[in-house]
């Protein structure tokens, strides 16, 4: 992809081909993509003027050379600043060709760069400026870093700092001709470069994930640390002696150093709420703020589609660790899970989760009815989050989770109603009622959101199951990613067979830990009988040590404290035997002449009047 295309042209033989015969819509998208193309060319032409004049706008202003002498050197910075635009633009092609894809994130990042070199020359001679590493370039790159990502900012951050030490560079040589010198003392070119691109490299790592706002500070603070520590080593003439190494790091270029990292991480901060809004931007913490479920929309939802809610929050839990076993955005599918079911508010009773029992509202309807409420919930879901002004990933995820698979169940059931009344007369017109009952799509296009299609599927089918055992649940979880697979929905989203395996894993884990087995309770009806709070008095007087229904240890005086807990004799006497009923341990008390009897043996041999008579001497 060049700035104005591939040049090829395709030769007269190419051209009997039917591949290459152009329609007139054809040949009206080629014309679009060759303006486009032009336009692109043109931004980047008038940015490299710019910045020429940027770097070369104080030398004209000197009597010292002639007018071409200003031209010769004007035309060599010229060549300088189209080299540097080249390799970036070559760098940033390799690795990311999506942002120069004439757009929107194609302009930002062109205005950036221009904008922070028209602000650096503006700073550079200002009186209270006093030095030239308090420009903020951490400050571009952790924007660019946060706009695009870490590889984009530092293919960015070492053309922009190159072309900042080419301007620091012919400043110097203009001041020290002019009256100028005896005001400013520019530092050296090499080192600042040097200097600012670490301080840029660790800003860079430092907001790959951010979950607080504080951490951009203290990454402002290490970006200035790094600065200082270069300046350092970079200057020995200043460390021969203590007191010259003290002067030089606290009021001078380390110093200064230190300062703009602070700087840039404070800046950050106070703007990172309007870089999201404005360039559209989905940080952690953003994600964090969505995440919370008190938020008015979610709470609304809860209220309105509470077992909606509920399954977007058994579907956010299932794709948080299913993204994060392939190293994907888990917070990003967490949060893409809470809203992409939001669309149900509008109509909540029309969806089985949100329905009374034995209150059906499609049985009064037409699969076709049906098909367009069930369907308008994705529409629904988009319109109230372009009002929420949701980030765009979160958007998106709306529409992809169910991508264009079909409405099932109501489609099977116009189907039966189409054989009843013998409708369905050829595969054709069943492939045209398929085609009308198929979401709109489109199908995921990055791992998130396929990773929230199969979490959705999954989830809401795995509440179906009989019995829910670790292989029954691995056995229908595969085959949920198998139909998925084989309908194609899952082509365009990168998600790989490794992937795959490993997300099935992550959803056997998660549904094997929601449906564990627990033991079955004791009832009246069938197991072993409950104490009552009061039970009967058996024929010694003595009462039994039960417990409350609340599961609270009834009140007793300080002798029955003492006591022995004692199977009342009376249940011991008529209570029936059942083979089936369970052996309960008692706790035995120990005989005359004799030790306590094992608790096996207790199990064992029933118990019998003698026994508890021996008991009761």
């Amino acid at each position: 992809m060049g700035l104005i295309g591939d040049g090829k042209k395709s030769k007269s033989w190419q051209r009997l081909s039917f591949s290459r015969q152009q329609t007139k819509t054809g040949a009206l998208e080629q014309e679009r993509a060759t303006s486009r193309r032009v336009l692109r060319l043109g931004l980047v032409s008038f940015h490299v003027l710019f910045v020429t004049a940027l770097i070369i706008a104080d030398r004209f202003n000197g009597p010292e050379l002639g007018i071409g002498e200003k031209l010769d050197q004007g035309l060599e910075l010229f060549g300088m600043v189209v080299i540097i635009h080249v390799v970036m633009f070559l760098l940033v092609r390799s690795f990311h060709p999506e942002i120069l894809v004439p757009g929107p994130r194609f302009r930002q990042f062109f205005l950036l760069i221009a904008f922070s070199l028209a602000a650096a020359r503006l700073l550079l001679f200002q009186e209270w400026v006093p030095s030239a590493y308090l420009v903020p370039f951490p400050l571009l790159a952790m924007t660019l870093a946060l706009i695009y990502n870490g590889r984009v900012a530092v293919h960015a951050m070492g053309a922009v700092l190159i072309m900042f030490g080419m301007m620091i560079f012919t400043d110097a040589a203009f001041v020290s001709r002019t009256a100028l010198a005896a005001r400013y003392s520019l530092p050296e070119p090499t080192t600042l470069v040097v200097a600012q691109f670490i301080g840029c490299l660790v800003a860079i790592l430092g907001v790959h994930k951010i979950r607080t706002r504080t951490r951009l500070v203290t990454i402002g603070l290490l970006s200035g640390f790094a600065q200082s520590f270069t300046i350092l080593l970079l200057s020995p003439d200043k460390l021969t002696t203590l007191e010259r190494l003290t002067k030089f790091a606290l009021d001078g270029d380390a110093g200064y150093g230190m300062l703009n990292g602070i700087i840039s991480g404070i800046l950050v901060t106070s703007a990172l709420p309007y870089i999201e809004r404005i360039f559209d931007v989905t940080t952690d913490m953003r994600l964090i703020e969505l995440a919370d479920t008190n938020r008015p929309l979610l709470h609304q939802f809860s209220l309105l589609a509470p077992g909606s809610f509920q399954h977007s929050l058994m579907v956010g839990q299932l794709a948080e660790e299913a993204a994060g076993s392939i190293r994907a955005n888990s917070l990003l599918a967490r949060v893409g899970a809470l809203y992409h079911d939001v669309g149900k508010m509008m109509k909540p009773l029309y969806f089985v989760e949100n329905m009374t029992a034995g209150d059906n509202v499609h049985d009064r309807l037409s699969p076709e009815m049906s098909r367009l409420v069930v369907i308008s919930h994705v529409k629904d879901g988009l319109k109230i989050a372009r009002e929420e002004k949701l980030p765009k990933s979160i958007i998106d995820m709306i529409p992809m989770h169910h991508g264009t698979s079909v409405v099932e169940f109501f489609f099977n059931k116009k189907m039966r109603q189409s054989q009843n009344g013998e409708d369905c007369s050829s595969d054709e017109q069943k492939d045209r009622t398929r085609e009308a009952f198929r979401y709109p799509g489109p199908k995921p296009t990055f791992r998130e959101a396929g990773i929230l299609m199969l979490a959705d599927s999954v989830e809401a089918s795995s509440r179906v199951l009989s019995e829910p055992t670790p292989a029954r649940i691995r056995q229908h979880v595969r085959k949920i990613i198998q139909l998925r697979m084989a309908q194609g929905e899952l082509d365009d989203c990168e998600l790989t067979m490794r992937d795959l395996g490993k997300i099935e894993d992550a959803f056997v884990r998660v549904l094997a830990a929601i449906h564990h087995g627990r033991i079955k309770y004791p009832d009246e009806d069938g197991g072993t009988k409950v104490p009552s709070p009061s039970p009967p008095s058996s024929g010694d007087g003595s009462k039994s040590n039960g417990s409350n229904r609340d599961g609270s240890r009834p009140k007793s005086s300080p002798a029955e404290k003492s006591e022995v807990p004692r199977v009342p004799e009376a249940d011991s006497k008529t209570a029936p035997k059942s083979p089936v009923d369970p052996p309960t341990r008692k706790k035995e008390t120990p005989e005359k002449g004799g030790g306590e009897k094992p608790a096996e043996e207790s199990l064992k041999v029933p118990m019998t009047p003698s026994s508890g008579a021996r008991r009761r001497s």
